[in-house]
This record gives structure tokens, C-alpha cells and sequence, in this order.
């Protein structure tokens, strides 16, 4: 039991200090959603099955702490005008945003990638602001059999920042890229080199 605690945060995995689930869009679709699909073993675990559909984002399972939040759902039923779809508790909708892209693989497209951004209900009025929820669902595109086992999808949900957030964490990557310049000059030099080489003697051309 105290084991199932350490792994497991709000009904969601948690991973190991150190470690992060930051899997490219291909490996996503081919290593993950196509065996979902298909029933398949998984190569882990670690993407739970949630009705994302059915509550705020603000309740959804997993670590809070994570930028980005993996879950396998059932894809749902849009109106072709609005492109909504609203939570089972009412207290907003998904709509989806942009346009569709497809992801490729192998010079194929395996699987179709959408934008979506959660409206909250104004209980003052009735119009509906958008949050800064956000999530990216991946579907996939070229597997017509997958239909039998259901039209599962994989979603990316985050939760947007704001411009002075964007510009300091840019900074922050500009320091650490200074950092790993300076690490990778002092690791790459060998035992014998202690400093610049020396400079040239001079010529009877200097003289």
C-alpha cells in the first residue's frame, strides 16, 4: 500500500525524481495510441484512461506539478458548425481551435494531431470565457481496422502561461544554455591541455 502511494498521485503515475514523459508525436502514436487501439501490449503503463470530457481540467488525475499531462478517451462527437463539446458537469466546453495536421512517420501519415481549448461557464452570464487550459489530441489516420476496438485517442493537456511567464522561462533557457556551453568546453579538453596554446614565435617578418 505504501508503495501504490509513492507511484501513484491523484489517481495518476508519478515518475521517479529526475525523470520526465516528454515523448515525440510519432512515438506517441506508433508506440502508444496504435497498441491502445489495437489492444496491444503497452510499453508502459504510464497514460491512464480518463474521460476528459466529463469535468473541468482543474479535476483531472495526476500530478498537478506536471506541465504536461498524458490520458487515453474515447474521441467524442462534435456539431459541424460550432465544433463543441461540452463536460458532462456543465461547467464548460472543448472547442476545437486551428486547423488539423497530420503527423508523419516513415513518409506516411499515421496519425492526425487537433487543438482544443476549454470555455468556462460564467455563472453571472451565460457566455463562456476561454481558460488557459488547452490540449492536443492525437488520432490516428492510415489504420481503418483500429475502428474496430473504438476511435481512441491520446491527449496533451496543459495548462497555457502568459507572456511575462514566456519571457522569463526564456531567459532561463538562454542561462542554461550558457551553462551547458561553459560544462561541455571544461569536460571537453583533455588532461594535457591547461589553458590556450601558446602563442606563435615570431618571424623575421614581425622582428
Amino acid at each position: 500500500m505504501e508503495m501504490e502511494k509513492r507511484i501513484v498521485v491523484n489517481g495518476g503515475m508519478r515518475l521517479p525524481i529526475g525523470y520526465r514523459f516528454h515523448p515525440t508525436e510519432q512515438e506517441l502514436i506508433l508506440h502508444y495510441l496504435l497498441p491502445k487501439a489495437f489492444a496491444s501490449p503497452l510499453p508502459s503503463s504510464i497514460i491512464p484512461v480518463f474521460d476528459l470530457f466529463f469535468s473541468h481540467p482543474l479535476t483531472f488525475p495526476g500530478d498537478s506539478k506536471e506541465k504536461h499531462r498524458y490520458f487515453f478517451c474515447k474521441k467524442k462527437e462534435v456539431s459541424s458548425n460550432e465544433q463543441r463539446i461540452k463536460t458532462v458537469s456543465g461547467d464548460g466546453y472543448w472547442k476545437h481551435i486551428g486547423k488539423e495536421r497530420p503527423i508523419i512517420a516513415c513518409g506516411k501519415a499515421v496519425g492526425i494531431r487537433r487543438t482544443l481549448a476549454f470555455y468556462e461557464t460564467n455563472k453571472s452570464s451565460s457566455n463562456c470565457n476561454r481558460t488557459r487550459w488547452s490540449m492536443t489530441e492525437y488520432s490516428l489516420a492510415g489504420f481503418a481496422s483500429a475502428k474496430v476496438f473504438g476511435e481512441w485517442a491520446v491527449y496533451n493537456v496543459y495548462e497555457r502561461k502568459g507572456s511575462k511567464a514566456r519571457k522569463q522561462r526564456k531567459s532561463r533557457d538562454m542561462d542554461d544554455e550558457d551553462l551547458s556551453c561553459s560544462i561541455h568546453f571544461i569536460v571537453g579538453s583533455s588532461d594535457h591541455e591547461t589553458g590556450p596554446p601558446p602563442p606563435s614565435p615570431p618571424t623575421s617578418a614581425d622582428e
